[in-house]
């Protein structure tokens, strides 16, 4: 359970910070990949993550975890199989087009 935090209270600022700090890396990584990808700037991209984020209601360091895995072919940390998919079912109609299904099919028919 969250507990709500005072943003007058100055441990819970401290909190807030840390925890931003410690999920500001994979938002960076994801952002930079969508960048990369589309040609987008800073902005573009970060409003692509807050679209899936709201889109989803999953949390936008585990939206970012997501982009982050399925762009290096790795595992998307703590979030679950059905939140990945999820989110990547929404990257792929409202943000990629198609271009996260490539890798992934490309996976499949080298396994199956």
């Amino acid at each position: 359970m969250t507990s709500w935090r005072s943003p007058d209270n100055p441990v819970d600022e401290m909190a807030q910070l840390r925890d931003a700090l410690d999920t500001q890396p994979v938002s960076e990584q994801a952002k930079g990949m969508l960048m990369l990808m589309r040609g987008w700037t800073a902005a573009i991209a970060f409003a692509a993550l807050r679209t899936i984020y709201q889109r989803t209601n999953v949390k936008l360091h585990d939206v970012a975890a997501v982009v982050v895995a399925a762009g290096s072919h790795g595992e998307a940390g703590t979030v679950d199989a059905e939140t990945s998919s999820v989110v990547l079912d929404q990257l792929r109609q409202h943000v990629l087009g198609s271009a996260l299904d490539a890798p992934a099919k490309e996976r499949e028919s080298e396994v199956g």
